[in-house]
């Protein structure tokens, strides 16, 4: 699938003569990523920019684009794996719109940063100067690209493990938001598979002025649990005490 320069451990790569201060810089690079490459050349494809291969033409330099399509995949797979057994049962809707929130460029950014992946970057001088070390879309890019360098080095499980240490702590209550998906759907569809049967809803009073009323409403599945949220309609109030009880059910029933 990949050219020869990156699949033949024994073919040096992205400059892969390094000096001592760039050795370290990647040793670093690895213990924070909880990893260490056995094909290091990987990792130095992966942090190479194209700008630095345009202004360094040599035969036995690749920058990392193909890297980052593959490492897309993977992310992508590793991502929707997780999703699938954290969330049993959501549909491949609600599935889809929480993956996209999990791996779009800004998350991807933040954690190339706390990685350090900008400071291990090869850029080229006109990249270097425009500030392409804090670029969330060359951070995000480059981020996925070590993804793939994790995965053609030591295979799915290796990559899966890599991407969970990050993903599985933002999984829960912060990524389960009534703005991305239908809370009430999301937890009727839970619920049958889980308990087989469906929540019930019932008012349990409200409050405010006649133009700013708030709705308080109870959430019941018999003998398992009882949440209550709130909103300016019962609708929302309905909304509010689903997302609660998914919030709850996904603490309790972690994969």
């Amino acid at each position: 699938m990949f050219g020869h320069s990156i699949m033949n451990p024994e073919n040096s790569t992205a400059g892969f003569s390094m000096d001592d201060s760039r050795t370290k810089r990647l040793e670093e690079l690895q213990r924070k990523m909880a990893y260490t490459f056995s094909r290091k050349e990987l990792l130095s494809t992966a942090l190479t920019h194209r700008s630095w291969v345009n202004e360094n033409r040599r035969s036995d330099l690749e920058d990392n684009e193909r890297l980052e399509f593959l490492g897309d995949a993977v992310l992508d797979l590793c991502a929707s794996d997780l999703l699938i057994a954290q969330y049993p049962g959501f549909d491949e809707g609600t599935l889809s719109k929480l993956r996209a929130r999990l791996v779009n460029e800004k998350p991807l950014a933040d954690w190339a940063s706390d990685l350090g992946l900008g400071e291990a970057l090869l850029l080229g001088r006109g990249e270097e100067g425009t500030g392409g070390r804090t670029k969330e879309s060359l951070l995000a890019n480059a981020l996925e690209a070590v993804i793939a360098a994790v995965y053609l080095d030591a295979g799915f499980e290796q990559a899966r493990t890599f991407v969970a240490s990050r993903l599985i702590p933002l999984l829960g209550g912060d990524l389960l938001d009534t703005r991305f998906f239908d809370s009430k759907t999301a937890l009727q569809e839970y619920c049958q598979k889980k308990f087989k049967t469906a929540p019930t809803y019932r008012p349990l009073g409200e409050s405010g002025p006649d133009h700013s009323r708030t709705f308080i409403m109870e959430v019941a599945i018999e003998g398992v649990f009882r949440r209550t949220g709130a909103g300016k309609s019962k609708k929302d109030a309905q909304k509010d005490a689903a997302l609660k009880a998914l919030e709850y059910l996904h603490r309790e029933h972690k994969p």
